[in-house]
């Protein structure tokens, strides 16, 4: 199931409601998770070509890899939908998942 654009408008409502400003360019961090390295470095290398910052974490056996991406960039909800919808179809195709995404205000 995709995750619904009411979430990432929410989220862009309170950046706004806060006192961030969507006009300009932000760091926005967006977080994934893997059974395996293998997995995780493969959407790892399609982040970096997109000139995406990746860290790359083991967590434990049962819990496998967790990467994130960061990327300074401008915001909306359609812009952090589009991008949700694509990062859920690669981490998937790797057997991971898409976890979502934030930003500081």
């Amino acid at each position: 199931m995709s995750r619904p654009k009411e979430v990432d408008a929410k989220v862009v409502a309170n950046i706004i409601r806060f006192g961030g400003d969507i006009d300009k360019e932000r760091p926005v961090d967006f977080f994934f998770y893997f059974p395996t390295e293998y997995a995780a470095c493969q959407v790892e290398v399609k982040l970096l070509n997109l000139g995406f910052s990746t860290d790359l974490h083991y967590l434990d056996k049962n819990k496998g890899w967790s990467l994130s991406a960061n990327k300074i960039m401008k915001i909306s909800t359609d812009r952090v939908y589009e991008l949700g919808l694509w990062f859920k179809k690669v981490a998937e195709e790797q057997g991971g998942e898409y976890d979502g995404w934030g930003s500081p205000i």
